[in-house]
């Protein structure tokens, strides 16, 4: 049985002290013809013997029901086969057979006592198969519809499941000091009406009363910085409400068969990291609520993702759906009431809401687990972990460093009037700096990993150039981004007229982010280089913003594991959003691609448009020229200029 279960929020305030909520679910037609499916057409092939004789002198058979409206009725169209004779001493006499088309119209009515739609056929008619009136078959329609007539009205909708989810889930949101008004709010939930229509289907609407209150006294606003405390209860309400939804979208991920709709979950939870970093970034000095303004932000968007997962699921599996959505869209409705009833969301509100879905996993759905989910990248299009780290790791020391900031002595300044990049170009082409002999270079290959070989891969994951160093630093960082590229590249199934531009895109991004960069010295002490985001490393991947898909120590302390990770992130952006929503048929071209998957990469999905958007920030506008510049650079063989970042 498929289903589609649509929701949409009326919100109507009424003259009185209290405000009338109404919260209607829309179940679409294809949902209601799987239930007429599993409840009347149940046998064989999805027929229904709604009449035989028991030896088949006389029998009725309806088959390959379609459903649709009749204004405000639900319209059940069905072949039906017949056959009609008479019976006498076993021997059947005259038999005729007919086969043709029968209509009926169902009207859909709320059972007074119980969460239920039930449907009463209130007139049919039968048709040839070509849609012509019927002939002499309709002469025996009376006696045939009162079998066909009950059969179909075994069609009902149960909504007991999401109206008891709505009501656990209710009182979790609202403050303790509320639970009389949060009590009566979840008596006072009731179907309201049904109606049916053509385009949403059959509507049932849910109707809640909030009680009345006394207006409550404005609190002065709070201007003092949070304290560490704070701060504390600050973030890790973040990380819960990152666990709760990284639950949601992978139980959704993982229940849909549809590409499209996985990439717009992986869209909408990457969004909400980003949210989620941006607070972080800038916590605000007021004693805050974080997680209810990230809650009603991303259900605007993942409510349209969950809704169409409706279209997938079986009727026991879009019930529970139809729970989250109904309860989750409940609760952005009673938030707009405002200070008449203001919500809280709560740990446990949460975790409740996020059991809906999947009310048997063992596992804590706010949970923030470090470790890389396999599950969670095959779910969302990422496929297998990453090869892990190569080399043997040493343990991460890392205070943070924000990228950016002034570079330690040792590579910061040459000398007056020296000019590094011409002797870096005489250097990188002289042969003996490679390859000592053949030997050596067959070796070499031997152990070569992304065209490194192992004992160069170990050197880059201790190196923190010097000046006099760059004309070896440089080429091989080079080496392996291209190496890493091409990888990746391949691993994805790139489009081979993108092969160029997704490889210098790949170089002028590690150039922008840190100036081809695993380490920094500081104190004496080589360091990974970490923003105070959470970003890391040669390619900068934000261990927050990618949490369950990459190894943070692999991304921290291994120069090839993060370029891996930075390049699949890159070609993600590039393949499944810059050219799936097709920027390069933007004004501009091609180059748009670089544009966009850089923003994207930068900022998260929402940020994919921004280089065409009037309204960006003078600040994003100087980001995305400067990416573009160093990609211009890259692409004309000018990618060694990178060495003009060590002073």
């Amino acid at each position: 049985m498929r289903a589609q279960v649509v929701l949409v929020l009326w919100l109507f305030a009424a003259p009185s002290a209290a405000s009338e909520l109404r919260v209607p679910m829309q179940v679409d037609f294809a949902f209601l013809r799987g239930l007429l499916v599993e409840r009347a057409f149940s046998d064989p092939d999805q027929t229904a013997r709604v009449y035989s004789d028991g030896v088949e002198c006389n029998r009725v058979t309806l088959l390959r029901p379609e459903l649709g409206a009749a204004g405000a009725r639900v319209r059940v169209a069905s072949d039906i086969d017949a056959r009609f004779g008479t019976l006498v001493l076993g021997l059947c006499l005259f038999p005729v057979s007919w086969q043709g088309r029968v209509e009926s119209e169902l009207e859909a009515w709320l059972d007074p006592a119980l969460p239920l739609v039930h449907f009463r056929v209130v007139d049919s008619t039968v048709l040839e198969r070509d849609g012509s009136p019927a002939g002499a078959a309709s002469v025996l329609w009376d006696w045939v519809k009162r079998y066909v007539h009950p059969r179909l009205e075994l069609l009902s909708i149960d909504l007991a499941k999401p109206v008891s989810d709505l009501r656990a889930v209710l009182p979790l949101f609202l403050p303790e000091s509320d639970a009389s008004r949060a009590q009566a709010l979840v008596d006072s939930l009731a179907l309201d009406s049904v109606a049916v229509d053509a385009s949403s289907g059959v509507t049932v609407t849910l109707r809640l009363t909030p009680p009345p209150r006394d207006a409550p006294t404005p609190s002065a606003p709070r201007e003092a910085p949070l304290t560490p405390d704070e701060l504390d209860a600050f973030e890790a309400e973040l990380a819960r409400w990152d666990g709760f939804v990284t639950f949601v979208v992978k139980q959704a991920g993982m229940a849909s068969s549809d590409p499209a709709l996985r990439e717009q979950l992986l869209e909408v939870l990457l969004d909400a990291r980003y949210r989620v970093i941006e607070l972080l970034e800038a916590p605000p000095s007021a004693e805050p609520d974080p997680v209810r303004p990230l809650f009603l932000a991303t259900w605007q968007r993942l409510a349209v993702a969950l809704r169409a997962l409706g279209a997938q699921q079986d009727g026991g599996e879009a019930l529970r759906w139809l729970g989250f959505v109904t309860a989750a869209d409940a609760l952005a409705a009673l938030d707009a009431l405002g200070p008449e009833m203001s919500i809280e969301i709560s740990a446990d509100g949460l975790r409740r809401l996020a059991r809906v879905v999947a009310p048997d996993d063992p596992v804590d759905p706010l949970a923030t687990p470090s470790d890389v989910d396999p599950e969670l990248r095959r779910t969302l299009g990422f496929g297998e972990p990453l090869p892990p780290p190569a080399l043997e790791l040493e343990p991460d020391p890392v205070p943070e460093v924000v990228p950016g900031e002034e570079l330690p002595p040792e590579i910061s300044a040459p000398p007056p009037g020296a000019s590094l990049v011409p002797r870096l170009l005489r250097e990188l082409f002289e042969p003996s700096r490679w390859l000592g002999g053949t030997a050596q270079a067959a070796e070499l290959a031997s152990e070569s990993v992304l065209g490194l070989s192992r004992d160069e891969l170990l050197r880059l994951n201790r190196w923190v150039p010097k000046r006099a160093e760059l004309p070896e630093y440089l080429p091989l960082v080079r080496t392996l981004l291209r190496s890493t590229a091409a990888e990746t590249a391949r691993a994805k199934s790139l489009a081979p007229a993108f092969h160029r531009l997704y490889n210098d895109l790949q170089l002028a991004t590690a150039w922008q982010e840190t100036c081809w960069r695993q380490y920094v010295r500081l104190g004496g002490t080589i360091r990974p280089l970490r923003s105070s985001a959470g970003a890391v490393g040669l390619m900068q991947v934000n261990t927050r913003a990618w949490r369950g898909f990459y190894d943070p120590r692999g991304l921290t302390r291994d120069i090839a594991y993060n370029g891996r990770a930075g390049s699949e992130i890159l070609l993600h952006y590039l393949i499944d959003l810059a050219l799936a929503k097709g920027e390069h048929k933007q004004k501009g071209g091609s180059d748009n691609l670089v544009r966009a998957t850089y923003a994207a990469y930068n900022g998260g999905p929402r940020h994919l448009t921004r280089y065409r958007r009037a309204s960006t920030r003078k600040s994003l506008r100087a980001i995305d020229a400067s990416i573009f510049r160093k990609y211009e650079a890259v692409r004309d063989g000018r990618e060694l200029e990178v060495a003009r970042c060590f002073g």
